[in-house]
C-alpha cells in the first residue's frame, strides 16, 4: 500500500513539473514574439512605449549603419586619389600646356603658320590692287510680289578702297585719279568709296564695281602718260625753238 501511494505521489510530482515547464515555455515564446505567436484575433495589447522603443532602436541602428556605410564609402573614394611620395604625378594635360608654351598647334608652330601665311600668293586686280584691300558691303531690299519678282535696286553694293593700296607710278596719276572720282574720295579717312545697284544680283554689282575701279585706275594712268608726253613734247619744242632762235641770232 505504501508502495502504491509513493508511486502516485511521484507521478503527480512529475506531472506538476511537466505542466510548470510547459507553462514556462509558453511564457517564453510569448515574450520573444508576443504579436506573431498569438492568433490574429487574440493579440495582446502591449503598451505604446514598447513600440516607440522598438522604432527608436531601429532608427538608431539605421543611423549607425548609414554612417558606417558613408564613412566606408568616403574612405574608399579618398583612397583612389591618394598619391604615394615615391611616384611623380604626370598630368594628362602636360602635352597640351607644353604646346601652348612652345607656340605649337595642330597646324604646326606659330613661326611655321606665319611663314605659310606669307607664302600664300596674294591675288591682285589687273590694275595692281590686292583683292584683300577691297571692303564690300551689301544692302538688300525686298522683291516684287509680281513678275519679274526682282528689281534693279534689290542689292546695293558698296566698296571701299584705301588710296594707299593703289599702286601709283607717280604723283600725277594720283592727282588725276582724285579729279576723276571727285566726291567719292574721303579725304579724312583716305579711301575711295563706290556703290552700285545697277543689277539685281549682288555678284553682278560686285563685278561691276571691280571693273569700274580698274577702269578708273587705267584711265588715270593713261591720262598721266599722255600729259607727260605732251609736256615732254612741249618742252622739246620749246627747246628746239630756243635753239633755232639762237642760231638765227648768230647769222
Amino acid at each position: 500500500m505504501s508502495t502504491v501511494s509513493a508511486t502516485l505521489r511521484r507521478s503527480s510530482l512529475i506531472r506538476s513539473i511537466s505542466s510548470s515547464l510547459d507553462a514556462s515555455s509558453r511564457s517564453l515564446h510569448m515574450s520573444v514574439d508576443p504579436i506573431n505567436s498569438s492568433p490574429p484575433n487574440q493579440r495582446p495589447n502591449l503598451p505604446l512605449r514598447c513600440y516607440n522603443h522598438t522604432s527608436k532602436t531601429m532608427s538608431t541602428n539605421h543611423q549607425i549603419h548609414s554612417s558606417t556605410t558613408y564613412s566606408a564609402f568616403r574612405n574608399k573614394v579618398s583612397m583612389t586619389f591618394e598619391q604615394q611620395d615615391d611616384q611623380d604625378y604626370v598630368s594628362p594635360y602636360s602635352d597640351f600646356f607644353a604646346n601652348i608654351e612652345a607656340g605649337r598647334s595642330t597646324l604646326g608652330t606659330t613661326e611655321e603658320m606665319e611663314k605659310q601665311i606669307l607664302e600664300i600668293e596674294e591675288k591682285y586686280l589687273d590694275c595692281g590692287i590686292p583683292e584683300s584691300a577691297l571692303r564690300f558691303k551689301t544692302s538688300s531690299y525686298g522683291r516684287f510680289v509680281l513678275p519679274p519678282y526682282v528689281c534693279p535696286g534689290e542689292h546695293r553694293v558698296t566698296v571701299k578702297v584705301p588710296l594707299s593700296a593703289i599702286p601709283f607710278n607717280n604723283s600725277s596719276e594720283r592727282e588725276i585719279l582724285l579729279q576723276i572720282v571727285g566726291s567719292r574720295y574721303n579725304k579724312d579717312k583716305d579711301f575711295l568709296q563706290l556703290s552700285a545697284e545697277k543689277f539685281a544680283s549682288r555678284i553682278e554689282n560686285v563685278r561691276y564695281l571691280v571693273d569700274t575701279i580698274e577702269k578708273i585706275v587705267a584711265g588715270a594712268r593713261k591720262l598721266a602718260k599722255e600729259f607727260e608726253e605732251e609736256d615732254a613734247m612741249a618742252a622739246g619744242g620749246s627747246k628746239k625753238l630756243a635753239q633755232g632762235g639762237g642760231v638765227k641770232s648768230v647769222h
